[in-house]
């Protein structure tokens, strides 16, 4: 199937999670499709968040009868459930709480839905999850080559936040062990680790990096181009701004995992009073700066880079 922009090119996945709803995971995943689709870049926007979908909300478009439930109850291909939004290269494809939930999608219709996914003839797929560390949320989290947390600059959320980073990085752990016949090893070990002195995740990689065989390779290999990216929404201020490389740092040095602090984007209270009265697209009532944070945070996502401490302008 051809890229329309990019000959057989295989579209980049992109998936926005986190801890518990109401960090604003909604708003940040419709950003950044808006942006890269401003950027010229053919964008597909798809509601994963089967026990609350509204997607579709955001983009003024009325809860519609091509949404992901057909593809699990009547067959129909996801291409054919794609929906236009008024912004141009911005295509979504809506979810429906009313009749599904992460419950009742089996192991069989999950693959198939990922397959479906990969193959969409876009540059770029956006996934919006839903909240929690449910494992099938977790497993569309780790599907994306640019998996994206969002968090508040409040205890809480990212007490929250670390506890779905910890999670989607164990079963990331668990996934490639498991395909070289290493898990019950892994298991073992970490359910037995005060035997072994390790506290944390981190610890447990560089446990099992330094055992003898083939593993250490194999998680060298498996690990080296995974990496998370944090997103802070709401922030108020510098204090709040600066939470961002605390997460970053408790990421590498206590869960093990490498963390990419993207940006962030401030507390705009007229946004959401809007917000709560109309339905339109995100995109058309935002502020300037709230544009320049998302198109900087896409920057950085894209690039592979992070905010620097030295660049802060709040």
């Amino acid at each position: 199937m051809e890229n329309e922009s990019g000959q057989g090119k295989k579209a980049e996945i992109w998936a926005v999670g986190g801890g518990k709803g109401g960090t604003g995971k909604t708003f940040v995943v419709c950003q950044l499709a808006t942006s890269l689709a401003l950027m010229g870049k053919k964008v597909v926007l798809i509601d994963t968040d089967f026990g609350g979908a509204n997607i579709h909300t955001f983009f003024g478009i009325k809860s519609s009868e091509r949404s992901i439930t057909n593809f699990f109850d009547k067959k129909e291909s996801l291409e054919s459930l794609i929906v236009d939004t008024q912004v141009k290269n911005l295509s979504i494809i809506c979810g429906n709480s009313s009749t599904i939930s992460p419950s009742n999608v089996n192991y069989a219709q999950k693959i198939k839905l990922f397959n479906h996914i990969k193959n969409l003839p876009v540059d770029y797929i956006l996934l919006d999850l839903g909240g929690g560390t449910n494992v099938d949320t977790i497993d569309v989290f780790l599907l994306a080559e640019k998996p994206i947390v969002v968090a508040l600059p409040e205890i809480t959320a990212i007490e929250n936040l670390y506890q779905f980073i910890k999670s989607s990085y164990f079963r990331k752990l668990k996934s490639i062990l498991s395909a070289h016949g290493l898990k019950d090893s892994a298991k073992e070990i970490w359910q037995d680790r005060s035997k072994y002195n390790i506290v944390t995740i981190s610890d447990l990689v560089t446990y099992l990096k330094n055992m003898p065989g083939q593993i250490g390779t194999i998680l060298e290999r498996e690990l080296s181009g995974f990496a998370i990216n944090i997103v802070l929404n709401k922030v108020r201020n510098v204090r709040e701004l600066q939470e961002g490389f605390s997460i970053r740092s408790v990421c590498i040095k206590y869960i093990g995992v490498n963390a990419l602090y993207s940006g962030y984007i401030e507390y705009d209270l007229q946004f959401w009073r809007n917000l709560s009265l109309i339905h339109a697209a995100p995109r058309f009532i935002v502020s300037h700066s709230t544009d320049n944070e998302v198109q900087k945070i896409t920057n950085h996502i894209i690039s592979g880079d992070q905010m620097k401490i030295d660049s802060i302008k709040f």
